[in-house]
């Protein structure tokens, strides 16, 4: 997968990734990391790894991370899915 369509896949504007490219002193939030995980298709334990080099974690007290985490564990990375049952659940969404 190329980097455009990678950033593409995740809802990332070009600029947007172009920063977190070129600034090592910018932490995207989690849910842009988060993003690039179901973009990447990364397993659970990945997309854990990927979170913890930019400081987060998953939570069991947020329904966010939970929609989420069922979404990878299932091994659906249809972002239109995602958003369904996170908009349902009154998460905000990927955009």
């Amino acid at each position: 997968m190329s980097e455009s369509e990678a950033y593409k896949k995740a809802y990332v504007d070009r600029r947007h990734f172009a920063k977190i490219r070129k600034d090592e002193y910018y932490t995207p939030r989690k849910k842009t990391v988060l993003a690039f995980a179901i973009a990447l298709e990364l397993n659970l334990d990945e997309t854990k790894d990927l979170l913890r080099s930019a400081g987060y974690a998953l939570s069991r007290s947020s329904k966010f991370d939970i929609i989420v985490v069922y979404f990878l564990e299932n091994r659906n990375y249809n972002m239109f899915d995602i958003n369904e049952a996170l908009y349902e659940y009154n998460q905000p969404v990927f955009e």
